[in-house]
């Protein structure tokens, strides 16, 4: 980057002036700190590698205007790109020089953004909007020329069409085996209840972590119709960049088991605050909250943020918590990768194989148009064609989709001198009912056994239990339903169940083989 010596008073004030969202912001010194509630954004001037003045003092009244007029991401993109301005000769001759800017300096930074040529766009507006104030260093002919030249677009969806297994969304196994182990860790206490209410709210509603940043609790109610109670949360819109944070919102309905993982995160924030206190009464009481106000908001026209989690803390959380899951996957053999993006992508996959239209989608992801969203459509199926049991051996153990307990017998179970805990098989060609393990569980279960009880952490299945009876039923299921041309998801309906019996054979066989040596 291009150094550029300063001198005294070199800087034109800008003074104090209203963003788009009508708060104020101090624009008379070379750092400008943008009222953002996702964390600290703030432009250095003395990076910005321009030696003229009227060049300067063009660009600084256009990035001006767009505080006025931009979200503060849009103008800390725009601000990044225009400091590559230093990579192109032709430009930094020319203000050197104090001469008009020529059209090769475009070509020049063409090149040197590479890939990223969708940046073109930036300073190609920048170059416009200084010619619409008048300034003598920019050409109008050079514009028309630029406003000629075609731009191709940011790529976007690469990771999404290639279900690329690093970065691309998680397929039916990965998913099932993230959420079997997240049930897993309520039961075993191995999560924190922040790392278990945000990757619920990532798996479930698809936020942005932006969205999920600004929840606060007051957001989550608690309503009853028909005599039914259910849980909603109330999501921050933020496809709206004209808009103040927080102004518009999406009512979302929670399951009971997500809503349940809210309401006690609210519950231990409130405990928190009666023992710790609140440092300032100006602060509001974020979902997931932080032990110290933000230093760049401890007071200002952003104070009420003080106490949220920074948008990157917040998908630190998330990464955080899957890491400690230690979900492996069955297409990596390796721990599964999960960010905030790959759970928003697998929620907008999952929806759009559930039959959701691009209206739908665009709604579900609050986006305000449709040209982002059909990339979802365009996707090919991560259903897998074939499973066979030597298969369903070799990636259960993997994809660790049992995470009970064996047990030689229900003598040896929790819960095993109770009858009413055996969890039976019946065998149509017998018409005998065989016994296959033993649920620790000692709250009413709703789930349906015994297919459901092999991916549950409270089942303890017998070594000498039936598992391969159960295994072959459904895999000669599955080979029908693939032979008659079912939908891809009837078809893996059962594949986490699949493997997690897989699982169950291969441990039981490890154990015998132990036994023998």
């Amino acid at each position: 980057m291009r150094i550029v010596q300063r001198e005294q008073g070199w800087f034109p004030s800008q003074g104090v002036i209203l963003d788009h969202a009508g708060l104020t912001m101090d624009a008379s010194g070379t750092t400008w700190d943008l009222n953002y509630a996702g964390g600290p954004v703030s432009l250095d001037w003395e990076m910005m590698p321009i030696q003229s003045s009227e060049i300067l003092a063009a660009t600084v009244k256009y990035i001006a205007d767009l505080v006025r007029t931009k979200s503060a991401k849009t103008v800390h993109l725009t601000f990044g790109i225009l400091l590559k301005l230093g990579n192109s000769a032709s430009f930094s001759k020319a203000d050197r020089d104090r001469m008009e800017i020529p059209a090769e300096f475009f070509s020049e930074l063409w090149q040197y953004v590479g890939r990223d040529v969708w940046e073109m766009h930036y300073f190609r507006h920048w170059y416009r909007s200084c010619v619409d104030r008048g300034c003598e260093a920019f050409s109008a002919e050079v514009a028309f020329e630029l406003d000629e030249k075609r731009i191709p677009g940011r790529l976007k969806g690469q990771a999404v069409l290639s279900l690329d297994p690093e970065t691309g969304p998680l397929n039916d196994l990965e998913i099932t085996g993230l959420l079997n182990a997240l049930r897993a860790a309520h039961n075993r206490k191995t999560l924190l209840l922040d790392e278990q209410a945000a990757l619920w709210l990532c798996i479930a509603l698809g936020p942005n972590p932006f969205q999920a940043a600004l929840l606060r609790e007051q957001d989550v109610e608690i309503l009853t119709e028909g005599g039914q109670s259910f849980i909603q949360i109330r999501v921050p819109r933020t496809k709206k960049p004209h808009q103040l944070p927080r102004t518009e919102f999406k009512t979302r309905k929670l399951t009971m088991e997500i809503g349940q993982r809210i309401l006690e995160l609210i519950e231990q924030n409130r405990h928190y605050r009666e023992v710790h206190g609140w440092p300032n009464e100006a602060y509001e009481f974020p979902l997931f909250v932080r032990r110290t106000p933000r230093p760049d908001q401890s007071t200002g026209p952003m104070a009420q943020y003080a106490m949220h989690l920074y948008t990157d803390d917040f998908t630190l959380l998330v990464e955080r918590a899957a890491r400690r899951l230690g979900v492996i996957s069955p297409r990596t053999q390796k721990l599964l990768h999960v960010t905030t993006r790959r759970l928003r992508y697998t929620f907008a996959t999952r929806l759009v194989r559930e039959g959701a239209s691009a209206q739908e989608l665009a709604e579900a992801l609050d986006h305000t148009d449709l040209q982002n969203v059909h990339v979802y459509f365009d996707i090919k199926s991560d259903i897998v064609e074939s499973l066979d049991r030597a298969t369903a051996l070799a990636l259960g153990p993997i994809a660790q989709a049992f995470l009970g307990k064996i047990v030689g017998s229900e003598a040896g179970a929790v819960r095993g001198d109770d009858p009413r805990s055996r969890i039976m098989s019946f065998d149509k060609r017998t018409e005998e009912a065989e016994g296959l393990g033993t649920c620790g569980e000692y709250s009413f279960c709703g789930l349906f056994a015994p297919l459901a009880c092999y991916t549950c952490v409270q089942f303890q299945p017998w070594m000498d239990g039936p598992h391969d009876k159960i295994l072959h039923y459904l895999l000669v299921r599955r080979d029908r339903k693939l032979a008659a041309g079912c939908d891809g998801r009837m078809v893996a309906i059962h594949d986490a169940t699949i493997l997690a019996i897989g699982d169950v054979i291969a441990r039981i066989e490890a154990i015998h083989g132990t036994e023998l040596a």
